[in-house]
């Protein structure tokens, strides 16, 4: 009877850690302020891309993570291949910031590893990788918005944001 319980036990928490999604958002600035571009939902290992001539990268927020001390959120300068970052916290949310060097460069990718004491290899190239489903960003009046992005649309939607462009930006489907 015992044993049954325990596998019921184990087979419930299993479901659980399997059912974690983190938000991973891209910032156009140090701290985790300005605009963002966020992967929503992204599955443990999963890589979230923003194109490297975007101006995105500058920091990356980790939330909706486990709330457990063991996740670690990784940033990377490629398609989540060469690892340049790590952050973690038992809060469920953090945010990781490029060193303010003049010669470092924004990170172009990130994914997370919900228990990093297995150092798990990941190995995504970018075939693999989904670029933001939602962009976040303040307009002209201090009005904070985060809008949906349509398939294949990101860089389009990250341009109206570069040129000011809220008339635009506000037309599209607002994400909760």
């Amino acid at each position: 009877m015992r044993s049954s319980t325990f596998f019921r036990s184990a087979t419930l928490f299993a479901i659980i850690a399997v059912a974690f999604a983190a938000n991973i958002c891209a910032y156009t600035s140090r701290d985790c302020i300005g605009s963002c571009g966020c992967c929503t939902n992204t599955a443990e290992g999963s890589c979230c891309y923003w194109p490297s001539n975007s101006s995105y990268g500058w920091s990356v927020r980790f939330s909706n993570m486990p709330s457990t001390p063991y996740w670690l959120g990784l940033t990377y300068g490629d398609f989540c291949w060469t690892q340049t970052s790590g952050a973690g916290s038992s809060s469920g949310s953090v945010c990781s910031s490029v060193y303010p060097a003049p010669n470092r460069i924004n990170w172009v990718s990130a994914n997370w590893d919900a228990d990093y004491r297995t150092r798990r290899s990941v190995d995504v190239r970018g075939d693999d990788c989904v670029v933001p489903d939602t962009i976040g960003f303040t307009n002209e009046d201090g009005k904070e918005h985060l809008v949906k992005v349509p398939e294949g649309k990101f860089e389009d939607i990250a341009n109206l944001i570069e040129t000011l462009n809220f008339e635009a930006l506000l037309k599209f489907e607002r994400a909760k």
